[in-house]
């Protein structure tokens, strides 16, 4: 089977997050200390993660013309899964969160705070016909060999204890580099 450069992109892509996920994990057991923002390993893992939550997206707008981003379509995938969304609610409760990026960056922390992030993405994922309404074909999450790949190596991350504040950081313009 012939792997286009799109797709030859992405499954590097998937490399670098599961190499950045092997040290987290290589890192949290050598120290026994909980992950912080101080690691530049989670600063990959996050970059990486996000790339490929955005790869053929859908352009997406509300109804004010913000753009929409993978936080809405993890609110849309989430929605009526019980227990799931815990997450979201607590997400929607932090008033300095503008923008729809911002606020999946602060789903995605919480999430690894509380083990919680392979269980989600899987859960989206298995809502196929909601993925390819908000995801083009060339999408890694679209592909069921590369989305497996993704969450096997996200399910890794249940081993590592991580301690994310979860204000204080200006997630809509970046991924926090440093703990406070």
């Amino acid at each position: 089977m012939e792997v286009s450069v799109g797709e030859s992109q992405i499954q590097r892509i998937i490399r670098d997050l599961k190499d950045a996920i092997s040290e987290l994990n290589r890192e949290h057991k050598e120290n026994g200390e909980p992950i912080t923002d101080d690691n530049t390993n989670l600063y990959k893992c996050c970059l990486k993660l996000e790339y490929l939550l955005q790869f053929d997206q859908k352009e997406k707008t509300t109804f004010l013309g913000s753009r929409k981003d993978y936080w809405d379509y993890f609110c849309n995938c989430l929605a009526k899964v019980k227990g799931a969304n815990d997450g979201i609610r607590f997400v929607k409760s932090i008033p300095e969160l503008k923008t729809s990026l911002g606020k999946g960056r602060a789903f995605i922390r919480y999430s690894l705070v509380h083990q919680r992030l392979a269980d989600t993405v899987q859960q989206c994922l298995m809502n196929e016909k909601l993925t390819s309404d908000w995801y083009y074909a060339r999408s890694p999450l679209l592909k069921s060999h590369l989305g497996s790949d993704i969450v096997d190596h996200l399910y890794e991350l249940n081993e590592v204890q991580f301690d994310l504040a979860s204000r204080g950081h200006d997630l809509d313009a970046t991924w926090p580099t440093f703990a406070r």
